[in-house]
């Protein structure tokens, strides 16, 4: 994973996740995509791809005149940043009960699947 920080609002993780889902994606998808869901303007959504950009979280290649948006950070490693970020700030004992919980939410998951693949 990569060292530098990464921070992005909401409003880019809409278009982050929406170039993950989709990439390479061109700029006219991702406004109408941006409309459909969140009823933006597409100089929301441009200003937004402009951001993401300038903090060297996706890129572009150029087609025929057209740009074709793709992640430079895949969504693993975003995730793994955002879990890193926010246990950063917790005591021992708080990221000891995180662990407990999740690894029973992770074996209460596990007995589900066993038990729909029984049925």
């Amino acid at each position: 994973m990569s060292s530098r920080q990464i921070q992005v609002t909401n409003s880019e993780l809409e278009v982050l996740k929406f170039i993950w889902k989709s990439e390479p994606v061109p700029s006219g998808s991702i406004t109408h995509e941006m409309k459909l869901c969140n009823n933006w303007h597409p100089s929301t959504s441009k200003t937004l791809i402009k951001r993401l950009l300038d903090k060297q979280t996706i890129c572009y290649s150029t087609v025929n005149r057209r740009r074709y948006y793709s992640a430079i950070i895949s969504e693993q490693e975003f995730l793994l940043f955002e879990i890193q970020r926010i246990m950063s700030g917790m005591n021992s004992e708080c990221i000891a009960e995180i662990s407990s919980y999740l690894a029973e939410l992770d074996n209460s998951n596990k007995m589900e699947v066993i038990h729909d693949n029984k049925t």
